[in-house]
This record gives structure tokens, C-alpha cells and sequence, in this order.
């Protein structure tokens, strides 16, 4: 079995790539977007994004992680994982990384709501990087809304296939 970095980052289909997929460009486009077109700091941007980012995200993902967990334990989804190509360490590891994402996203936002990338590359003085800073804060806001979806499909989906497995295995012991 192997670790979670490792899952991520090596091996023949890295967990990285999840996230190269047509919703990429979307990420990018709502980055770029909202980099752009926003006319407050970061400081700023932070204090009025943060509560209900956190919240929402916290929520959810832990939430529906906690059900995932749940559901991962049962014999019916461990058989079920036995037929997929990365077995159960994709499903685990896959909440995994949107709990990841959810806490990267999270603690760049409180770094920004701090002053920080303000003081270090005030927007007046250094625009590009102020600008890419930005961009990559709000694509990962993105991206982290889409995590945080997943983890409820993800979840919801194990439940049905727990149920669908059962009700095949009846359906052959009473037959």
C-alpha cells in the first residue's frame, strides 16, 4: 500500500492529475476573473470572504468525510474497491486531498487576511505578482468549491453502490 504523498504525486496516474480535467480552464477563468476585476486588496477581500468560506467548506467537507469514512468500513464498498483500478487507497485518498485543499485554500486566505501578501507585494509597487497572488487564491477558492462537491457526490455515491451491492447479494442468496 502505499502513502499518501506518494499517491499524490507518483506512481503511473499521480491523484494530482483529479484535478487536470475540462473544469480546469473553468478554475483558471474564475481566478483570472475575479483577480482582475476585484477592486479591493486582499486584506480586505479576506475579512468579508473568509467566514463564510470557511464555514461552508468546513462543514460540508468534514461533514460528508465523516460519512465517506463510514461507508468506506463497509464490507459491501471493500469488495466493490477490489475491482477499481487504484483499489480502496482511491477513495480514501481522494478525500483525503479535498479535506487537503480545503485547509490549503483556508489558511491562504487567513494569510491574506492578515496583511501579509499586501505588505510583501503591495499591489501599487509589484501589480503582476499582487495579481498572481490574487489569481491564485481565487482559482483555488474554486477548486476548493469543487472539492467540497465532490466529497457530497463521492459520498452519496458510495452509499448507493453500498446499496446496490447488498441488494445483488440478496437477490443471489435468494435465488
Amino acid at each position: 500500500m502505499r502513502g499518501y504523498w506518494n499517491w499524490l504525486f507518483k506512481g503511473d496516474r499521480p491523484g494530482l492529475y483529479k484535478f487536470f480535467d475540462r473544469w480546469f480552464v473553468f478554475h483558471v477563468l474564475v481566478g483570472a476573473s475575479l483577480a482582475m476585476l476585484l477592486p479591493l486588496s486582499l486584506q480586505a477581500t479576506a475579512s468579508s470572504i473568509l467566514l463564510p468560506l470557511a464555514s461552508v467548506t468546513v462543514g460540508l467537507s468534514f461533514a460528508w468525510s465523516g460519512s465517506a469514512q463510514v461507508l468506506l468500513q463497509s464490507a459491501e464498498i471493500e469488495q466493490l474497491s477490489s475491482f477499481r483500478v487504484g483499489g480502496i487507497e482511491e477513495y480514501v485518498y481522494t478525500f483525503q486531498t479535498a479535506v487537503l485543499c480545503v485547509l490549503i485554500t483556508l489558511v491562504s486566505w487567513c494569510v491574506a487576511g492578515l496583511g501579509v501578501f499586501d505588505l510583501v507585494w503591495p499591489k501599487s509597487s509589484i501589480p503582476c505578482v499582487y495579481g498572481m497572488v490574487c489569481f491564485l487564491l481565487f482559482f483555488m477558492s474554486s477548486v476548493t468549491v469543487r472539492e467540497c462537491w465532490h466529497v457530497v457526490v463521492g459520498a452519496q455515491q458510495l452509499l448507493l453502490l453500498r446499496y446496490k451491492v447488498r441488494m445483488d447479494a440478496e437477490k443471489k442468496t435468494n435465488s
